[in-house]
């Protein structure tokens, strides 16, 4: 299981991918920036807004999720869930 070392919300100034939908979103943008251990090396990756909401809504304490798979095994809810935010 990872473990989280720092969770951030930041203004991007650069385009960045999002690791749980994979959708590239523009400089600019509202995302959280997160750095992670795993086998005892440290990585770090970014999280969408929708996707945090994802993650938030409908995924339980240990759950973990691949890159790009929030979207990949959801398209209909995370696009029901964006839209609902965009409100």
């Amino acid at each position: 299981m990872s473990e989280i070392l720092h969770w951030e919300n930041w203004t991007t100034r650069k385009p960045h991918r999002c690791f749980g939908c994979g959708k590239t979103y523009p400089a600019g943008s509202q995302m959280v920036n997160a750095a992670y251990e795993d086998d005892g090396s440290v990585d770090s990756c970014y999280w969408c807004k929708t996707c945090q909401e994802y993650m938030h809504r409908y995924f339980e304490y240990g759950d973990e999720t691949d890159f790009g798979e929030i979207f990949a095994n959801d398209p209909d809810g995370w696009n029901t869930l964006r839209a609902e935010m965009e409100e």
